[in-house]
């Protein structure tokens, strides 16, 4: 710890018992006895997946064989989804001046104040629409985890810090985020990418790793023509993209020509492998549970998923963002 700041220390402290959890979670005998369990549960709710409509199935498809998936709002046709557009794109701009001020000050990760989702409470539930919680639950073989929806905005700094540099989610084996573009974005406004190789070196066998990655981890990890299968997702406002990121790596990357802001809406398997690395979308559990007050039972067990949890796990403090 020496030559940190005071406020690097306390957020040392504070995530040292989720990096304990992982590393114990890490340890072979506990890895082999997690993937029993994990392999014995796919089995058991194999026969309770949802039937989906042509449509869905490819997108699930195309996550399993290359982990993304672009359509739009319009072609998905989900209700609420232009009231979505519009408040959320408000929200954005009106978080623009401050967003820069941030990124002015060296902070690396910028999201809209989640106040402010709260204060729109169906930002929130329009993730839990059914169509789009059988989609995730299609592709995690399980019951489904709502982690909930976070802005974030990124500044067109050029900056490649944080999660600008290719990386991967440490929640779960798999998981399902959604994003939806507030802003037309191309190859210079910080499009997501994703390289389309799974790394099959994580897993419950090997164990799971997560520091970013350079070029020779890349090659080593996906091999020496990996930039072959980048995915850039440009698209126009209203833009949404389905991928895994925690099979796949990806990035934001770093924006230079206009700043970028997307909803980003997470899901993972019900008790996701890490839950103490989990809630990253800077909710409480108060909001949470207040958004999911009267939703319905399948949405509100997916929202409400850490009450689910052992008394062990809940007591782990989640790390921070």
């Amino acid at each position: 710890m020496t030559g940190m700041t005071r406020d690097q220390k306390a957020r040392w402290l504070h995530d040292l018992p989720a990096r304990s959890a992982l590393k114990i979670t890490n340890q072979r005998h506990v890895r082999m006895w997690l993937a029993g369990k994990h392999s014995q549960a796919l089995h058991r709710h194999s026969g309770a997946l949802r039937s989906l409509s042509a449509a869905d199935a490819r997108i699930v498809a195309a996550l399993d064989t290359h982990g993304v998936y672009m359509t739009t709002l319009d072609e998905l046709s989900l209700p609420g989804s232009q009231a979505l557009l519009a408040q959320a794109g408000e929200l954005a701009s009106a978080f623009a001046e401050e967003a820069r001020a941030l990124a002015s000050q060296g902070t690396e990760f910028i999201i809209v104040p989640p106040s402010d989702i709260v204060r729109n409470p169906w930002i929130y539930r329009w993730g839990v629409q059914e169509r789009l919680l059988n989609i995730a639950e299609a592709y995690l073989g399980l019951p489904v985890a709502y982690d909930g929806v976070a802005i974030n905005y990124t500044v067109a700094d050029g900056r490649a810090i944080s999660t600008r540099k290719w990386h991967r989610d440490w929640e779960d084996r798999r998981m399902l985020k959604i994003a939806v573009y507030l802003h037309d974005v191309d190859t210079d406004g910080g499009p997501f990418e994703l390289i389309a190789r799974a790394d099959t070196l994580q897993n419950d066998r090997d164990g799971f790793t997560y520091e970013l990655a350079d070029d020779a981890e890349l090659e080593r990890r996906l091999g020496a023509s990996f930039q072959n299968d980048v995915v850039s997702c440009v698209g126009p406002r209203g833009t949404v993209v389905f991928s895994d990121t925690a099979r796949f790596f990806h990035r934001g990357k770093p924006a230079t020509r206009r700043d970028r802001a997307a909803l980003f809406y997470s899901y993972f398997a019900n008790p996701p492998r890490h839950p103490f690395l989990c809630e990253r979308t800077g909710l409480s559990r108060k909001d949470i549970a207040q958004m999911a007050r009267f939703l319905p039972p399948r949405q509100r067990k997916a929202a409400l998923w850490r009450r689910q949890l052992s008394l062990l796990l809940r007591m782990i403090p989640p790390a921070g963002l």
